[in-house]
């Protein structure tokens, strides 16, 4: 398997041909032990994928070395603020379009379907929908930041395979680990926190990770390390604090469009 599928055979091709790659391999993974029929084909696309890993990082580690590497502060700031700066303007025009869309329905609704539009409440009828959507779209905006690590494998993004339950697949020094990436410590409700424990149970080096270390702990196993905020970005080789000082900006920037919007 590790001579057709090395790093250097894969990186070079499309996406689309990694992932065929990697299903024909996943095809020859016994699943016997695996008492989850659901889990199965996660557990073989996890189990490939961990043969190529080392190798898979040892080539990203290697060519961000010789380019400059992505890690020094300037360089990272700039990537992370990109990826920010991209998601305000993008949430903002959404933004701008449900207002309008919720502005139509207080106007032309002639049955209002809560007490928000019954009473014309225009802030109080988009706020749900807002922080919904927001709090939904961001967590795809912690896999982009994250992907800027060489020590970060987003097997969607390099591979077009997605594993139920994990999110990035990163390095560390003990080993190569398959976790799932939430916002905030507390992000799991009570079924979440079961369906996250059953499909990171599967897999040898499982991990789960809060991008903020804020909120108190809804998950708790004790075969599934979790780590959180800075102590998780130092892992990767991200400054957290550069992290933490562009997300900041961004909502502060949606915050203030948000505003001005309610304001009209």
């Amino acid at each position: 398997m590790s001579s057709v599928l090395a790093a250097e055979t894969l990186i070079p091709l499309t996406v689309r041909e990694r992932k065929a790659l990697i299903l024909d391999h996943a095809s020859l993974i016994d699943v016997i032990h695996i008492a989850d029929k659901d889990l199965h084909r996660t557990y073989k696309y996890a189990k490939v994928i961990s043969a190529i890993a080392p190798a898979y990082f040892e080539y990203q580690i290697a060519q961000d070395k010789q380019n400059g590497s992505v890690l020094e502060s300037d360089i990272q700031s700039q990537l992370i603020s990109t990826k920010t700066d991209k998601f305000a303007d993008d949430f903002i025009d959404w933004l701008k379009a449900d207002f309008e869309k919720k502005s139509a329905i207080l106007d032309d609704h002639p049955n209002p379907q809560n007490l928000f539009e019954l009473c014309g409440a225009k802030l109080l009828v988009t706020s749900n929908s807002v922080t919904r959507s927001l709090s939904t779209k961001m967590g795809r905006l912690w896999e982009e930041i994250t992907n800027i690590s060489p020590y970060v494998i987003i097997p969607e993004f390099e591979f077009g395979i997605k594993i139920k339950g994990v999110d990035i697949t990163l390095l560390t020094e003990e080993s190569i680990k398959f976790a799932q990436l939430k916002t905030l410590k507390g992000t799991l409700t009570g079924s979440q926190r079961d369906r996250a424990k059953k499909e990171l149970g599967i897999h040898d080096n499982p991990f789960f990770i809060a991008a903020f270390d804020l909120g108190k702990w809804t998950f708790n196993d004790p075969n599934i390390p979790r780590i959180a905020g800075k102590a998780f970005w130092e892992q990767i080789h991200m400054d957290y604090n550069l992290v933490e000082s562009h997300v900041r900006n961004m909502l502060q920037k949606i915050d203030r469009a948000f505003t001005e919007l309610a304001a009209k």
